[in-house]
């Protein structure tokens, strides 16, 4: 299953993807989720904690451009440190 994100990942729009993914995940367990953020423009402090609570999950994040990219390397790089303690 994929999420195709647009815009901008902030405000009610964090708590949106978080209801549709829980909802997904509840009703189909279809493994692994993947997050296409390619055509994101923006992600808030929210949006990567949820970001990373759906990584630590299992699922893929897609990024392209810089930023979308470095959060995403981010995101991958915090929760390595966290299985290696």
């Amino acid at each position: 299953m994929t999420f195709a994100l647009e815009g901008k990942l902030a405000g009610p729009w964090v708590k949106e993807l978080e209801l549709c993914w829980r909802s997904a995940a509840s009703t189909q367990r279809i493994y692994p989720v993947r997050v296409d953020l390619s055509s994101v423009t923006f992600i808030d402090a929210e949006g990567k904690e949820l970001l990373g609570r759906m990584y630590e999950e299992g699922a893929k994040l897609v990024a392209t451009g810089c930023l979308n990219k470095c959060i995403v390397e981010g995101i991958m790089q915090s929760e390595e440190k966290k299985v290696k303690g």
